[in-house]
């Protein structure tokens, strides 16, 4: 009921309840305040009774919203069940003409004009009730929309995770973001992070958070991995062609290394660019690092023999083996700066090392330096973050400070797409 409508009402309720109160002073010969209480009681009644009807209509409104709602609800779950069951009888005829091919004889003599075997007479009336079955599901889906004004489900919503990230690979949505990295206290840029970013068909990023789960389960990491570290070496290369020595964090996953159907080609992609081994760092995490198998030590191993490095980040720990950290060609270490002064100022943590005299907080960054070791202060968003490192004298930072990843230009993102042979390289097929 409109607001006005309220108002014009409580106005009528006031005005009956004055009429009575002075119908009370003049004919039931009640004093002036009698009169006024028995009006404002008359009133009060009904405001009540008008508050109370009010209340069972708008009760009654939002139950019959509610039935509404659970009778879609049971429509869909109906058409659902009736798809299923429809589904899984053509997958069962599926299953049993595939045996039946399977079991045949083999032909013995081409004719001329042979008839089609039964079972590819059988495939095509699959498809075609397959087909009939789609277009029975969307003319269920548009009857249920249009009756209970359900909001319609597009395809990307009806597409899982892998799914998206799938499309994205394939259709060369797979961008590369790159922040820098600057040398303390200057804050001249030294080397760049590369980060791989996934977008969908609207042009929406996909976050890391949604599409690694579903790459990894799919398969498609090393995939990823080979986009970033293609795009990496290209920038590199066209870096140094403008003389400009700036070196590029590549993220690798540590299931990468172990894979033997992936890493075989990544070694010897990387031994062919392998003049870039003091230009191209690889990055895994803290946790993944402490946790790797002999099969991805063996594989760090190789890219160390060719020359390259590796650096560890997401780093929880301040107490890192040092002498681990120089055999296995780890050069820098991420530490984020709420690390650096909760533990290693205010906590007294302490990396593993053959020092055995006390090591005060600020020589921290030297006994890193002294394992070939250099420090990246992590996450660096605030001016006393930077004093905080430099009070630790740590060489580089890292943090939205001095710059957020962004996406490279348009026409270099172009310029460094993998060709469709790098891929069937990396899957070990050929065109």
């Amino acid at each position: 009921m409109p607001i006005i409508t309220h108002v014009l009402l409580y106005t009528a309720y006031a005005a009956i309840s004055l009429a009575v109160g002075a119908a009370l002073n003049q004919i039931g010969g009640q004093d002036i305040g009698g009169s006024f209480l028995g009006g404002v009681g008359l009133f009060c009644a009904c405001a009540v009774t008008h508050a109370s009807i009010g209340a069972s209509a708008a009760a009654g409104r939002i139950g019959g919203v509610e039935r509404r709602i659970k009778h879609d609800m049971e429509r869909l779950r109906t058409a659902h069940r009736e798809i299923t069951a429809d589904i899984d009888a053509v997958q069962t005829r599926l299953d049993q003409i595939e045996a039946q091919v399977a079991s045949a004889p083999p032909p013995q003599a081409p004719q001329l004009e042979a008839p089609q075997p039964a079972g590819q007479i059988e495939l095509k009336l699959i498809d075609q009730i397959v087909d009939k079955l789609g277009a029975a599901m969307d003319a269920r889906l548009q009857t249920i929309q249009s009756a209970g004004n359900v909001t319609p489900i597009t395809p990307s919503a009806a597409r899982g995770p892998m799914d998206l990230v799938r499309e994205a690979i394939l259709e060369n949505r797979v961008e590369l973001h790159l922040q820098p990295i600057v040398q303390l206290p200057q804050r001249k840029t030294a080397f760049y992070e590369g980060f791989t970013r996934l977008k969908d068909a609207t042009g929406r990023l996909i976050l890391p958070q949604e599409f690694i789960p579903a790459a990894e389960q799919a398969g498609l990491m090393p995939t990823i991995d080979n986009v970033l570290l293609f795009r990496c070496v290209q920038i590199v290369r066209k870096l140094m062609k403008q003389d400009r020595r700036v070196g590029i964090f590549c993220n690798i996953s540590p299931r990468a290394l172990a894979d033997e159907g992936f890493f075989p080609q990544f070694l010897d992609f990387m031994r062919e660019n392998r003049d870039l081994a003091g230009s191209v760092i690889f990055e895994i995490p803290q946790a993944s690092y402490e946790a790797r198998t002999s099969i991805e030590a063996r594989a760090m191993a190789k890219l160390v023999d060719l020359g390259f490095r590796f650096s560890i980040d997401r780093v929880a720990s301040a107490e890192l083996d040092l002498p681990d950290l120089e055999r296995s060609g780890v050069r820098y270490v991420k530490m984020p700066v709420q690390v650096l002064t909760d533990q290693i100022v205010a906590g007294g943590v302490r990396p593993r090392s053959a020092i055995t005299r006390e090591i005060a907080a600020s020589d921290i960054s030297a006994v890193f330096q002294r394992y070939g070791v250099d420090l990246i202060a992590e996450r660096v968003e605030s001016e006393d973050a930077v004093l905080e490192a430099l009070d630790l004298d740590v060489p580089y930072g890292q943090g939205h400070l001095f710059g957020a990843p962004r996406p490279i230009k348009e026409s270099l993102m172009e310029e460094t797409a993998p060709p469709r042979e790098f891929f069937l390289k990396q899957s070990g097929r050929t065109a």
